[in-house]
């Protein structure tokens, strides 16, 4: 039987797969993963298509789990950030509760697809920002 913290690692590792990263480099204290690239994103409004990096560390048993993303030339709007966020959000209950939030993101990708559709339909005057209600519902804030 795997120990805690090979159990975790995998779990760790699970979670992102799913979320579409590669993982590039895997060792006990680190590992590594990419996801998206910098010209995907020009053609695209998904915040998953942002060229992002990833990096777990474990020491002592904790992990730290760290997501940067690269928004050189990108119209990133409030709706991609939460995204982003919410990712984390999720990849926390994931770990302590394994608990994946599919309602939530469910209803958070149909907000985010209309926020989208008015931002590129009106030039970016529209669906920029995300309501408040909304970042109560989906960010807790």
């Amino acid at each position: 039987m795997p120990s805690f913290d090979e159990a975790r690692r995998d779990q760790y590792k699970r979670f992102w797969q799913e979320r579409g990263f590669s993982f590039i480099l895997t060792d006990p204290n680190m590992q590594l993963a990419r996801r998206g690239s910098f010209f995907n994103t020009f053609f695209s409004m998904n915040p998953k298509h942002l060229e992002t990096k990833l990096t777990g560390t474990w020491q002592n048993q904790e992990l730290e789990c760290v997501m940067e993303v690269n928004l050189t030339l990108q119209q990133v709007t409030e709706w991609h950030k939460a995204f982003l966020e919410l990712e984390m959000i999720t990849f926390e209950s994931f770990m302590q509760y394994d608990d994946r939030k599919t309602t939530l993101w469910r209803d958070f990708v149909e907000d985010l697809k209309n926020a989208d559709a008015k931002y590129t339909w009106s030039c970016g005057i529209f669906g920029r920002k995300m309501p408040d209600d909304k970042k109560k519902r989906y960010l807790g804030r």
